[in-house]
């Protein structure tokens, strides 16, 4: 009985000793746990050297890079036509004949005449030489000669000038004439648009136009393609600004091979105004403006570091950072709003965006 009891109190005493130190390792793993959820959850990122391309955006129109109206030189019948509206044509190629008949009859006649006039001519000279005529017979003679000979030229253009040909490569967007017309000289037959290359007609700011000069690198993009981002490049600029808007008018060439590029379609122009390489580029969020200055945050062993910062150029939600940060820092992107300088903070993966 006696050891029974014994037993009892001595697994009584190891009980009370457990819980005596109960309550400070309880309030041990409480402190901890306190202090942890008073962290700020941030991310970073390190700092390395980067590009960042500053761009000036413009809205403009694409037109074709050459527009030529073709007309008749001579009025007459539309004797042929040999194209259609919305087809290419090459340069040289034959778009109508208006009234070839009636000149190359012109032109036979004068032909003929000539034939006459040769013969008079070197009859004449014959008996020139015999002395059988005199110096006057002769010089009529050859005056006719000569005069047959410039007919015959004049009729020959005529009839080549009937003939209305393309002068230059392109597409023929509209078909101005109709067969059996009686046209009158100078009548629009057609225009042709070259459209293997387009240009952007935009109009630089004043403020801006000391950053170009005739060969800027540009980006072009439509809404037809919005996935798509096309190249092209500064070949006009004018050298007086507008007096309505203060721009100077500028052209952008764009190589258009495909055809996918129509005329008269809105185009976004991006025109490289700057290029700064080997630089520190941050997230435009990063940077928190204080009533002191640009300021950003680091990660320096557990802490938030205040950083003051001077900034440049911004582009696309980034800003390039002239002086306060260095290559290989941790820069707090996210997080960073409410944070003071020294404050503990732990870092946490970034969220996808």
């Amino acid at each position: 009985m006696k050891t029974i009891q014994f037993v009892s109190c001595f697994i009584l005493m190891l009980i009370l000793l457990s819980r005596c130190g109960a309550p400070e390792k309880q309030s041990k793993e409480v402190t901890d746990i306190t202090e942890d959820r008073k962290l700020t959850n941030v991310s970073v990122i390190s700092l390395e050297s980067e590009t960042l391309e500053d761009l000036l955006r413009l809205s403009g129109r694409l037109e074709p890079w050459l527009e030529v109206e073709v007309s008749t030189e001579l009025g007459g019948t539309v004797q042929g036509i040999e194209f259609e509206k919305g087809f290419n044509v090459s340069k040289g190629k034959v778009l109508a004949r208006i009234g070839t008949d009636l000149l190359e009859a012109s032109f036979a006649e004068a032909a003929a005449e000539l034939e006459q006039a040769k013969f008079e001519f070197n009859k004449m000279t014959n008996l020139f030489v015999r002395k059988a005529v005199s110096k006057q017979e002769l010089t009529m003679a050859t005056s006719t000669f000569h005069r047959s000979q410039a007919r015959v030229k004049q009729a020959k253009l005529r009839v080549e000038r009937s003939v209305v040909r393309a002068p230059s490569a392109g597409i023929a967007i509209r078909r101005e004439i109709e067969m059996g017309e009686v046209l009158p000289a100078g009548s629009l037959i057609t225009t042709i648009h070259q459209v293997s290359r387009l240009k952007a007609v935009v109009g630089i700011p004043e403020n801006d136009i000391s950053f170009f000069s005739k060969g800027v690198s540009a980006k072009i993009s439509v809404d037809a393609y919005p996935e798509r981002e096309f190249q092209g490049q500064l070949y006009y600029l004018s050298s007086v600004a507008s007096d309505k808007n203060r721009t100077f008018s500028a052209e952008v060439a764009i190589d258009n091979r495909d055809l996918v590029l129509k005329p008269g379609m809105m185009a976004r122009v991006h025109l490289i105004k700057e290029v700064f390489e080997n630089t520190i580029v941050v997230p435009r969020d990063s940077v928190v403006e204080r009533d002191n200055g640009s300021i950003t945050f680091v990660f320096q062993a557990g802490r938030a570091e205040v950083r003051k910062v001077l900034v440049g150029s911004s582009e696309a939600g980034e800003v390039v950072v002239l002086g306060g940060l260095k290559i290989g820092d941790k820069l707090i992107v996210s997080g960073h709003r409410n944070l003071v300088d020294g404050q503990p903070v732990r870092v946490v993966k970034r969220k996808s965006s």
